[in-house]
Formats: C-alpha cells, structure tokens, sequence
C-alpha cells in the first residue's frame, strides 16, 4: 500500500493540464455489496490505465453518513486501494461531498489522499470553466429535503453524528434512509429535478460549464447561449459517466460494462391460503435467491398499529408510517425501528383479522413500496410472494405467478397452519371469503392476475409439484402467457 508520504502533493497535481478525465457520481458504496465495490474499482482502475489526468468522483460516492467510521467496512477495501494507486501514478483525484457522504470530511483524504474541496471545484477542461459538484444544491424545489440537510450538514448536526454511539446511529441512519426513500416515491417528480434557472446562476457567474448528478438521470443539455449541463446518472445502476478526452466532454448515459446485471425477478400473487407462501419460500431456496414476504410486512405495520393503539384509519395509520423504519431481512423476519417483530405477534389472531384493512390504506401501501422494491437490488434473484407484487411492485419481473386454490381448499390449509387456535372450518371460510372481497375490491392495488401471468391451480398439487412447475418454466426462460382464470 503506497505511503501518504509518496503521494504527489494535491497542488502539484493541480497544475497538471487535464488532457482526458474521468467524471462519475452517485456510487453509493457500502461494505455489504462487494459487487457494486468491484464494478466502481473497475472503472477507477481503466481510468487509471488509459492515463487519465484526473478522476472527480461527484458526490455520493459512499453511503457514508456515519462519517470516517464507513470507510473501515473491509468491503470497501479493494475501491480505497485503487484510489491510493491513482494518487499515487500522480493521477488527479477529486471527491466533493453528496448528500449521503458529507460527513467523510477530510477522512477519505487522510485514507487515499484523495483531494476533498467541499461541495464543489472548478477546473480548465480546454481553455472552458467547469463547475463540477454533486448537484443537489439546483433542486431548489424540493425545501423539505434542503430543511433536513441544513439541520444535518450544520455544525450542531455533525456534532451529534460523531458522538453518538456507532450502533445507535446507524439506527437513525438508517432510519433516514428509509425516511428519504418514502419520502421520494410519493413526491412528485419536478420537485426533485434539477431547476435550470439555478444551474444558470452558476453559468452567468463566469462558469461556462456545470457537471453534476444527484438526480439519478443523465441529462446533456445547453443553457443560455454558450452553457452547458452535464448530469450524471447513477453509476450504481447504469454505469453512467462522462469522458473529457480530445478537448470534448461527452456523457455516457448508460454503460453496460459497469452496470450491475439486472436481478431475476419472480413475484407470486394470489388470495390467502392457495400456498403462495410455502412456494416462494421453497422456490427461492432451490433458485438461491432472496424471499420477499411482503405479507410480513403489512402485518409488522398491523402489529405496530395495535401495540400503539393507532387508530386503523388512513389518518392514524399515515401518521403511523410516516415516522417508521421499516427492514426485511430476505429471511422472513421484519424489524420495525430496529427491533424484529416476533414471529408470533405476526402471525396471530388479532393481526390476521386487521391485516388486510391496513394494507388497503394508501400510504401503507407507498411507505412500503421502496421497502420492497430495495430488496431486489444488489442481489442475484428475487422471489415476491403477496397480493400486488405483479400488477404494482414488480411489474417489469421476468417471471409472473398467480396461484388460486378452491376456497374451501383454502380454508382447509389456513386452519392447519392455525391448529389450536380454537376455530373451525366454517369460520376461517367465511374469514377467507370476506378477505377475497376486501382485497378483489379495494381502490388501491386490488388482488388480481397480472397481465400475462400464468394462473397455477394449487387444489389437487402437492407443494412439491406447485414448485416444481414453477421451477421448470423459470428455467425454461420465461413464464407463458396464461390468461387470468385459466387454470
């Protein structure tokens, strides 16, 4: 590992003349998915070897809101050597501070010798100005995400993160993780772009070209009449970058070769009792793939609702949801502001019967929407068991199942599950009936076959045969075409 001491000092390599440069942002790396790690090292090290002159890396380049403490994830490793080998071949590299890094501060220099200028730099790209920073700075629309951020990024703020212990804070990042993704998939998207008029301000200030991300869309656009916006999207899930090289700054939108492959998704809908559980269970073990029960997660909401004595309404419940974080292992269990609902209290008595009218509420349903589709990435494969995992939440999966059982079937199975309970046949029939009508008619993500699903008639087959018929099509390469109610 290169000595700090060996590295060229930032000022030398600030007066090297950029002849090619490589620009990324919005990595959000983290020592728990060591493939993104190795795709975003790929691209350090080509940078490396076709001799770039620089490397600025736009913010977000590390889920890292527990400051210094992030980067000593073993995971990281392989990314932080390939930094310290650019500093060290007298490479340029330049990290500004985004919106889930800003407490690295001076620690990525003190590990790499990375430059760390803040929020923003400005260098030459062929005789032109070029403001590069991470971009969040433009969405002027979106105030409640700059009032969090100025409480954050305040010296109270970043007090308060490096003193509070490592495990409570992780809590309460992660808490605002899950805070900001719900918070993102139920605004509209305008309030979270780029505003141009913002961008511009820059431009009229002696700047000719902005290059940032943030936004998660690449975007390559002139503004005024000689300035130019360059946004990066993501490179964790499209490689997006951009090359000067040539004296031309171009945009990669999209690059294949650091893309992370898309994840093979299976989702499995039906009403209670036709075996959707067992199925994606078994089925997602013998795939090695990760399980999502998002029945698990209605009913931790449920749970929490009872327990606090929340009124079941869309008012108490949205308030609910509002202020939860809320965590699926991909094993079944479900943590709800850090602790893991017992497996009991889920699968009891009195969540069964509240269940389905919590999960027609809307904002339920849009709080726990980013819960689940964040289970998909970084992964090999994933098998979604519920009610809406076709037809809302995966709608792009390559393989769509619905399972159906006649209802008395059904009822037969749940009292099994249930055996001790003290009911009888007659009452969980009626139970599964009355649900089939609350979940077939509700407003929002009704139970229904997506289109182009195949309808698995479970009545007569053994758990075994349901997962073997699944498993064949899947690995035949596709799920045929079956029309809704065709067995």
């Amino acid at each position: 590992m290169p000595s700090l001491l060996t590295m060229p000092s930032p000022p030398t390599r600030q007066a090297r003349a950029i002849e090619r440069a490589y620009f990324v942002s919005d990595l959000h790396l983290h020592g728990g998915d060591p493939g993104l790690v190795e795709r975003a090292r790929a691209f350090v090290a080509q940078a490396r070897a076709d001799g770039a002159d620089a490397l600025f890396l736009l913010g977000d380049v590390f889920r890292a809101l527990l400051g210094a403490r992030s980067l000593r994830a073993p995971g990281l490793a392989p990314f932080l050597d390939e930094l310290r080998l650019c500093v060290a071949s007298g490479m340029r590299v330049v990290a500004t501070e985004g919106n889930h890094d800003f407490m690295l501060e001076q620690a990525l220099f003190e590990a790499t010798g990375v430059e760390s200028p803040g929020d923003q730099v400005d260098v030459s790209l062929g005789g032109r100005r070029a403001r590069l920073l991470h971009g969040d700075a433009f969405c002027t629309l979106d105030a409640d995400y700059h009032r969090l951020h100025a409480i954050l990024r305040s010296g109270l703020g970043r007090w308060l993160i490096r003193t509070i212990p490592p495990s409570i804070m992780m809590l309460l990042a992660l808490g605002l993780i899950r805070l900001a993704e719900r918070r993102t998939s139920e605004k509209d998207p305008v309030i979270m772009d780029i505003v141009d008029e913002a961008v511009q301000a820059h431009l009229e200030g002696g700047v000719d070209v902005v290059v940032c991300g943030h936004v998660h869309r690449a975007r390559d656009a002139q503004l005024g009449s000689t300035g130019r916006l360059v946004v990066l999207a993501d490179f964790e899930s499209t490689g997006s970058h951009a090359v000067y090289a040539d004296g031309e700054l171009t945009l990669v939108p999209q690059d294949a070769r650091f893309a992370p492959p898309a994840p093979v998704c299976v989702t499995i809908d039906g009403p209670a009792g036709s075996g959707k559980s067992a199925v994606a269970r078994a089925l997602a073990q013998r795939l090695g793939f990760s399980m999502l029960d998002s029945g698990a997660l209605y009913r931790a909401v449920t749970a929490c609702a009872l327990s606090r004595g929340v009124p079941l309404d869309p008012v108490g419940l949205g308030a609910l949801v509002d202020g939860l974080a809320i965590e699926f292992s991909g094993a079944g269990r479900v943590a709800v502001d850090g602790f893991l609902v017992p497996e009991h209290v889920l699968r009891g008595e009195a969540v069964t019967a509240h269940v389905s009218q919590v999960s027609s509420v809307p904002a339920v349903r849009a709080a726990l929407l980013p819960v689940q589709r964040g289970l998909a990435r970084g992964r090999p494969g994933i098998v979604a068991e519920g009610r809406d995992m076709g037809t809302v939440v995966f709608p792009d999966a390559a393989h769509r199942f619905f399972l159906q059982a006649d209802p008395e079937v059904r009822a037969r199975r749940r009292l099994a599950q249930n055996a001790g309970e003290g009911a009888d046949l007659a009452t969980v029939h009626a139970a599964l009936m009355a649900r089939d009508e609350r979940d077939s008619g509700r407003e929002v993500s009704p139970l229904r076959a997506a289109p182009g699903a195949e309808v698995v008639e479970t009545s007569d087959l053994t758990l075994e045969q349901v997962v073997d018929r699944l498993e064949a099509s899947i690995r035949a390469g596709s799920a045929p075409a079956v029309e809704p109610g065709v067995a």
